[in-house]
C-alpha cells in the first residue's frame, strides 16, 4: 500500500471512529441519564456486576482506568443513590470493598435491556454477515487498543 493510499485510509478510519464514538457516546449518555446515571458510574457498576462479588476500590480503579481519587467520588455518588454499598476489610482497614445492592442490580438490568433494544434498532440495518464482521473487527481493534494502552501506561 502506497503512502498516499495509507494516509487516506487512516483519515477515513479516524473520521469514522470519531463519528461512531461521538454518536454512540451521546446516545448512551442520554439513555443512562434516564436512569440517573453517568457513563463513568455505569462503567463502575458494570465492573462490579461482571466480577459478581465485592470489589476493592483499587481493583475498580484499575479495571475502569480511573485514578483512586476519581473512583472514590464515583462510588460516593453510587452509595448515595443506593446502588452500591461500601465496607472496610475487617483484616485490613485500609482496604475498602464495594458491592452492588439489589437496586444496583435492578438498575443494571434496566440499562442492559435498553442497550440491547438500541443495538437491535441499529443492527437491523445490517446484513447478519456484516454484523458478524463488525463484531470480529471491533474485537480485534479493542484488543489492539488495550495492548497499546498497557504499553503506554507506566
Amino acid at each position: 500500500m502506497e503512502d498516499q493510499e495509507l494516509s487516506e485510509q487512516l483519515a477515513a478510519i479516524e473520521r469514522l471512529m470519531l463519528g461512531v464514538g461521538w454518536l454512540e457516546q451521546r446516545r448512551f449518555a442520554r439513555d443512562l441519564a434516564e436512569f440517573g446515571l453517568t457513563v463513568p458510574q455505569f462503567v463502575v457498576l458494570r465492573s462490579i456486576l461482571h466480577r459478581d462479588q465485592q470489589s476493592s476500590m483499587s481493583t475498580l480503579a484499575d479495571e475502569t482506568l480511573q485514578c483512586c481519587a476519581t473512583m472514590t467520588g464515583i462510588v460516593d455518588r453510587l452509595v448515595k443513590m443506593g446502588l452500591v454499598t461500601r465496607q472496610r476489610d475487617p483484616l485490613d482497614r485500609r482496604r475498602v470493598f464495594v458491592q452492588l445492592t439489589t437496586s444496583g442490580r435492578a438498575a443494571m438490568d434496566k440499562v442492559r435491556h435498553r442497550r440491547v433494544k438500541r443495538l437491535r434498532e441499529t443492527l437491523v440495518h445490517l446484513a447478519p454477515e456484516d454484523a458478524g464482521e463488525l463484531l470480529r473487527l471491533l474485537s480485534l481493534y479493542l484488543e489492539a487498543f488495550r495492548q497499546q494502552y498497557e504499553e503506554d501506561t507506566p
